[in-house]
């Protein structure tokens, strides 16, 4: 692994990136997210062992509607090769009381990596069914395989105290022609608990875990942490 910046560890966080603004009166917020994990899966593939991962990302609001976010990752193996850049643009929009919307733009550099270098452009549709429960649907294109990737999710809240709160997902991928791959792709969740040290920080312990529904590279499970900071 190439050497890692100390200070990227103390100002970290990854997703997902807490919502703040800078003042109520500046519509704009950023986060920044520094993550350890076991095992670094994406899409049903194991990317790498043992990964340090850095993210920052900053919104700003066009109007009470929409938003438009960007911000980019870099994610790197302990004692390994695999390196992942990534830098994305993702246009936000809510519709009613209930139902939320994004179309997003990024492209993925990566070394050492089963997956191949190249742009990803997805649409994702969500719908909020109460304060505990909102289920999403996403759908996305690989332009460095030249397939498709689709997952339906559940996503569930918990607030435990003021300052802490459990979160869980659970969701099913599809594919078509991505990387040699068509049909069901694994079934996956994630739990989660946050802690808010204060009103910009908050530490996020995580467990995940993809069972692949038709062979590839083998189930998964893995385990890490979150350093979250708002800004």
């Amino acid at each position: 692994m190439k050497p890692f910046p100390v200070f990227l560890i103390v100002l970290g966080t990854a997703c997902p990136l807490l919502k703040s603004e800078v003042e109520e009166d500046i519509p704009y917020g950023i986060e920044a997210v520094t993550g350890l994990r076991s095992a670094y899966s994406y899409r049903g593939f194991e990317l790498a062992d043992s990964t340090l991962d850095f993210q920052l990302e900053t919104e700003v609001t066009i109007n009470n509607d929409l938003s438009l976010a960007t911000g980019g990752w870099i994610a790197s193996e302990l004692g390994g090769q695999f390196e992942e850049k990534t830098g994305f643009l993702e246009l936000r929009t809510t519709l009613g009381d209930a139902f939320t919307a994004s179309a997003s733009i990024g492209y993925h550099a990566y070394s050492n990596s089963v997956i191949r270098s190249g742009f990803d452009i997805s649409g994702t549709f969500t719908w909020y069914a109460d304060t505990a429960w909102n289920f999403s649907t996403s759908i996305a294109h690989d332009c460095g395989a030249g397939g498709w990737h689709g997952e339906l999710a559940s996503h569930w809240y918990k607030r435990l105290s003021d300052d802490a709160f459990l979160s869980g997902k659970l969701g099913i991928s599809g594919t078509e022609d991505y990387y040699g791959h068509s049909g069901l792709g694994d079934l996956s969740g994630r739990l989660s608990l946050t802690y808010n040290v204060n009103t910009m920080l908050s530490v996020t312990p995580f467990a995940g875990w993809s069972y692949e529904l038709r062979h590839r590279d083998g189930n998964e499970i893995h385990a890490g942490v979150w350093l979250e900071v708002s800004f």
